[in-house]
């Protein structure tokens, strides 16, 4: 093991903030995509169990649309996860 006594953290070699930037970055991508998959699974509930496949169709262009703006819009997400909702209740109506 080497010894860094005494040494600074910036004569490391580490870059903190680029590291920190990448796992932000990694947290956001997997809560986006955790809703993404929540979204298809309600999708496949509103085509194989309710027998509904427009509706199913629509909602996985909207759950693509949805989870490909969600990283440059800033919303994470909450974009996918507001059509959960709407799937969700789609759901439970039809």
């Amino acid at each position: 093991m080497s010894d860094h006594a005494g040494v600074a953290k910036d004569d490391l070699g580490i870059d903190l903030a680029a590291h920190e930037e990448t796992y932000a970055g990694f947290v956001g991508l997997t809560e986006n995509l955790t809703v993404h998959i929540l979204n298809i699974v309600l999708l496949l509930v509103l085509w194989t169990l309710e027998g509904h496949p427009f509706i199913a169709l629509i909602g996985f262009i909207l759950n693509i649309a949805a989870s490909s703006l969600a990283g440059p819009t800033g919303l994470g997400w909450r974009l996918p996860g507001a059509l959960f909702v709407l799937l969700g209740l789609a759901a439970i109506v039809l």
